[in-house]
């Protein structure tokens, strides 16, 4: 009992009790504890927040993901309005990342590469999110969302910390200067109507190959109607 006692005690001393913006203890146990646990490890219901950082806490209750909206089950952002108030998502950021050390939210510039950032959006993220940024559904149920509503710097901690199904992609991926070349890119994209690609490439591979079939097809009509149409010239010679 004592041994049990003395590692609760540990434990809770890890955990951090205010934020330097607000009561980020309050904030958590009102809306995260019930499913990742007082202590911030986690369990059935939920994984553990201890060293997942400030990016990815930042990403999740910035984007609307978390607190659920019904327990246990992540919503992805689709354009839905963040639960918590700027001021409750920052103490509550503030309170997981000093928990335990993890990944930082990332800065990231908008004055790079735009081209060169277009080219890096095509090579690691065209094939979910189109090469419009517009999302689309990767399989099970699953989706890539629309970038038009994401802020860079959410861009960026998506990247960082690979959530669902996207997978992680560290510096020796993607460094920083890429991070503000994608960063260019999307917001020049954003703002520009002109500053697109072709629109077929945008539905990704499913509606590429329904479009090639479909030119295939039409091809092969037309030149069945003027077989045909050659031959009934010749007939009626």
């Amino acid at each position: 009992m004592t041994v049990a006692l003395a590692i609760l005690a540990t434990v809770l001393a890890q955990v951090p009790t205010d934020t330097a913006h607000g009561d980020g203890r309050a904030v958590y146990e009102q809306y995260c504890a019930s499913c990742h646990g007082v202590d911030l490890r986690g369990g059935t219901k939920a994984p553990t927040l201890l060293g997942v950082g400030a990016a990815a806490a930042d990403f999740y209750v910035t984007t609307g993901r978390m607190p659920a909206a019904v327990p246990w089950l992540e919503v992805g952002h689709r354009g839905q309005q963040p639960y918590l108030t700027p001021e409750q998502q920052d103490a509550v950021v503030r309170y997981v990342a000093a928990a335990a050390p993890g990944p930082p939210i990332p800065v990231v510039i908008t004055n790079g590469d735009a081209l060169r950032g277009r080219t890096l959006f095509e090579q690691n993220c065209m094939h979910c999110h189109g090469v419009d940024a517009s999302g689309g559904a990767i399989g099970r149920g699953d989706w890539a969302p629309a970038l038009d509503r994401a802020t860079v710097t959410q861009v960026a901690e998506a990247i960082r910390i690979g959530p669902g199904q996207m997978p992680r992609f560290g510096a020796r991926q993607i460094d920083a200067t890429s991070l503000d070349d994608i960063a260019t890119y999307l917001t020049e994209r954003r703002d520009r109507t002109d500053f697109t690609g072709f629109p077929v490439r945008a539905g990704g591979t499913v509606s590429e190959g329904l479009y090639g079939w479909l030119a295939a097809g039409s091809l092969a009509f037309f030149a069945f109607a003027f077989w045909s149409g050659d031959e009934r010239e010749n007939d009626e010679s």
